[in-house]
């Protein structure tokens, strides 16, 4: 393919990453149950960093396309003309991202597999300290390669790519090694658990609820899914980018880096198929648009699907605390219910009180015989 092709391919890509993964934010976002669901958060995180990596990349491509019809590919400029545009911002923010995001992923699953009870009693602070960790080391990364070359007047290719000057090459090839330890260490993670169920026979998972361990089995599946895509077209690229053989980033850097364009995609396509919540969202917006005596009957049919996805009152709920939930009585009713004239703690339901009668009660399988009458002598 030409330079032109290529630069028009990362435009394509771009856009489609960034139409695609807006989405799903929107998906996640827009529904308060699926805010509250820490896993659907975490693939938030990765939906605004593969945004910024699509955004990366069209502005790249715009730049060089600039360039290319301009006849100004060949001249070179300052190292830190190129290290302060924002479109190497964005990239080199992203680069590490999409590492380590999918470990903290993994890392999360791996948690909620071994200790499930902890898992659902963790506050929001669990939750903040795993997307902070990966965000605090690319903004260090980012910050460090933009103090090194702040002073750098060292000639670079006017197109500014970061594996090739653009960026400094200890830093970068940190970022890179970040990228592809957490993938690596994605896998592993995942395939230690998969041995650890197997072998226990479910572990701890064994003390949930059936729509936990429904959730739980869909979790196990798709971060599969995304762990076997992040092997192949990013764990792949990543390490012909880091060793560098034959020299290949000098002819081949578009194509590897298209690569890591497309598995962001396929992240896209994956979520959808396997979560309901997410793509029922989208069909009822859909649906909306059609005539109402096919809108809301589908409408009812899919809002129906979601609350037996989500199971809001009994997903967080286990086993032993069904059984051993207190069973109502007549005596549990609001205070509101009994008038204003009820101040005792212990209220009566009137409904059990038997009527008085006037003539004899007759014995019955469910009464007692009646007491004797007493006879007073005067």
């Amino acid at each position: 393919m030409s330079f032109a092709a290529n630069m028009y391919l990362y435009l394509a890509e771009g856009v489609v990453i960034c139409v695609t993964n807006l989405t799903l934010l929107w998906c996640i976002l827009s529904d308060a149950r699926n805010r509250k669901r820490r896993e659907f958060l975490l693939v938030a995180a990765q939906s605004v960093t593969d945004i910024f990596y699509g955004v990366a990349f069209m502005l790249i491509a715009n730049l060089r396309l600039g360039l290319f019809y301009e006849n100004k590919l060949t001249l070179t400029v300052p190292t830190s003309q190129c290290a302060f545009i924002p479109a190497l911002w964005l990239h080199n923010m992203a680069t590490p991202l999409l590492g380590l995001l999918p470990f903290t992923t993994s890392i999360n699953f791996l948690v909620c597999s071994v200790a499930p009870l902890w898992y659902m009693r963790a506050t929001h602070l669990y939750t903040f300290f795993l997307l902070s960790a990966p965000v605090t080391i690319a903004m260090s990364l980012t910050s460090l390669n933009a103090l090194i070359l702040i002073d750098n007047e060292s000639p670079t290719a006017i197109i500014c790519i970061a594996a090739n000057g653009a960026a400094h090459h200890i830093v970068y090839h940190i970022m890179l090694f970040f990228r592809i330890i957490a993938n690596l260490a994605s896998a592993v993670i995942y395939f230690i658990i998969i041995l650890y169920l197997k072998k226990s026979h479910g572990g701890t998972l064994k003390d949930l609820s059936p729509q936990q361990l429904k959730m739980h089995r869909n979790a196990k599946i798709t971060l599969g899914l995304v762990t076997t895509n992040s092997m192949i077209l990013l764990l792949f690229p990543d390490v012909l980018l880091f060793f560098n053989p034959w020299n290949i980033t000098k002819f081949y850097s578009t194509p590897l880096y298209s690569m890591t364009l497309s598995k962001t995609m396929i992240n896209f396509m994956i979520y959808m198929i396997r979560y309901r919540e997410l793509r029922n969202i989208i069909f009822l917006k859909i649906i909306a648009c059609l005539p109402k005596k096919w809108a809301i009957p589908l409408s009812m049919k899919i809002r129906s699907a979601n609350e037996q996805s989500n199971a809001p009152k009994g997903t967080f709920a286990t086993r032993s605390s069904i059984q051993t939930d207190r069973i109502p009585s007549s005596f549990d009713q609001p205070r509101k219910s009994l008038g204003r004239r009820s101040s005792s703690i212990v209220n009566f339901n009137k409904s059990r009180i038997l009527p008085k009668t006037a003539g004899p009660v007759s014995a019955g399988p469910l009464h007692l015989p009646p007491l004797p009458q007493r006879t007073q002598n005067f």
